[in-house]
């Protein structure tokens, strides 16, 4: 992930409490989101009828989507860690 821009808190802005508030609920929903899709039935056995590359595409489109969700979670993280630095 490329460098982001994180929010400065001042006096004219959204509080650091109510932004920790926001990114600790985006955490928690995310955490859950991860468990479900991990937890998700993904075998071969349900992709070979339709070809033998068929595996293989849908296993590579499962890693790409791992890595979306690996680049939210840093960006949350990021967030998370700048505001209660």
């Amino acid at each position: 992930m490329s460098d982001i821009t994180l929010p400065i808190i001042h006096r004219n802005g959204t509080s650091r409490a109510d932004l920790q508030k926001c990114y600790d609920a985006a955490d928690d929903a995310l955490f859950e989101f991860i468990r479900a899709w991990e937890s998700m039935e993904f075998n071969a056995r349900d992709y070979y009828p339709q070809g033998p590359e068929s595996w293989i595409e849908a296993l590579t489109a499962r890693q790409n989507i791992n890595l979306k969700i690996r680049e939210i979670r840093d960006y949350i993280t990021k967030h998370r860690e700048h505001l209660y630095a």
